[in-house]
């Protein structure tokens, strides 16, 4: 079992077993050096479509800088696609679902987007598994 793996497949089930009102529970996603987290909200992932309809797998999420307290928040999703390759584009939205920016993210990199993209594909891939019936 890769490192790491049990701490992820709590992650998910945590993160899945939240519902959307579960107050400041936050999911740690990844950090710098430089004081900045990257966090998921409990309770937020969906499958959706882009206005070009590509299939995504998206959360909701926040940057918190502990130096000076600023939060940002954030929709973060991947394609589908990209989640079968393990690798591709990280794509931010603003709360209101406009893009901001794209990051590169291969899995097991070590850089946040790919910890992040690879996080929203593993519950992807659970929340599949979870309503084909094959999972306990």
């Amino acid at each position: 079992m890769r490192n790491g793996t049990i701490g992820l497949v709590s992650a998910i089930s945590l993160f899945l077993s939240f519902s959307a009102a579960a107050g400041t529970n936050w999911i740690s996603l990844g950090s710098t050096n430089d004081g900045l987290k990257w966090e998921g909200k409990p309770g937020s992932f969906e499958f959706t479509t882009t206005k070009n309809k590509a299939a995504v797998a998206l959360i909701a999420g926040r940057v918190v800088n502990s130096k000076t307290s600023d939060i940002q928040l954030y929709k973060w999703y991947v394609s589908v696609a990209d989640c079968n390759n393990n690798m591709g584009k990280l794509v931010s939205l603003s709360v209101g679902g406009e893009y901001e920016f794209d990051s590169d993210f291969m899995f097991g990199s070590g850089n946040v987007s790919s910890s992040i993209a690879e996080f929203i594909c593993a519950v992807a891939d659970d929340s599949i598994k979870k309503a084909s019936g094959k999972s306990l």
